[in-house]
């Protein structure tokens, strides 16, 4: 039996300034950890290769000046590599862009700046303070605290498309013998029509919420809450 508190899936409901409401799955923590060793190999390799052409010319321009340069390179690098990529089009550096990656903001557009800056910063706080990130697996977003911060969180560029499965079909109608208020009615009748492009672990997670109503859990909840919509069609 599934735990009706335990999460299916990392879908996470945005809803616009405009009423819309658009759906973003989050990336789990293993995989930005994946992508954040990437973008520290890319940074490592493009100051290696600074370092090269540096002290070759370091003969010309001395060796305080061009230890001055690298230094002014690796701050530049560390600090806004990730800041440039991540106000630009593509929302990621290009670590997370390898691994369809983005990072976004509340309402589910592009990072400012400022959100961007902040977000940074505090990563150089949490590389020195190692136990920091791990708050990370305990945000339902997997939000680290920079991420808290400057209000974003790293969400798949594109979504996901799951394959569609058919809904169960109710063996027969379940009169509803105690009252609805439109909301709740409109509810029982959503989730017939939407449980098609649902996993049968998804439609289980749901009704399961619905165990006082339904006085079921599990498929048997499936099972009723399918036929209590049924009912409600035929009433309409």
């Amino acid at each position: 039996m599934l735990d009706p508190k335990r999460r299916i899936d990392t879908l996470q409901l945005v809803e616009l300034a405009e009423g819309m409401q658009i759906h973003l799955r989050t990336a789990g923590p293993f995989l930005r950890l994946i992508a954040w060793i990437l973008d520290l190999l890319i940074e490592g390799a493009a100051l290696f290769f600074l370092y090269l052409i540096i002290n070759l010319l370091s003969s010309v321009v001395g060796e305080t000046v061009s230890e001055g340069v690298y230094l002014l390179s690796f701050f530049l690098i560390w600090w806004f590599y990730p800041v440039i990529f991540e106000i630009s089009p593509w929302g990621a550096t290009l670590g997370k862009r390898a691994l369809g990656l983005r990072v976004v903001n509340e309402a589910g557009g592009g990072v400012t700046m400022g959100a961007s800056m902040i977000r940074n910063f505090i990563r150089g706080v949490e590389v020195m303070l190692p136990f920091l990130p791990l708050i990370v697996f305990f945000h339902p977003r997997f939000q680290r605290l920079g991420d808290l911060a400057a209000g974003t969180f790293v969400v798949y560029s594109k979504p996901r498309i799951d394959p569609i499965i058919p809904g169960p079909p109710p063996l027969e109608q379940v009169p509803v013998n105690f009252s609805l208020n439109r909301e709740e009615e409109a509810a029982i009748l959503a989730f017939r029509y939407r449980s098609g492009g649902w996993s049968e672990a998804r439609r289980v997670e749901l009704s399961n919420h619905l165990e006082k109503m339904t006085g079921e859990v599990g498929t048997k909840g499936v099972s009723k809450l399918m036929g209590m919509a049924h009912w409600l069609e035929e009433q309409r």
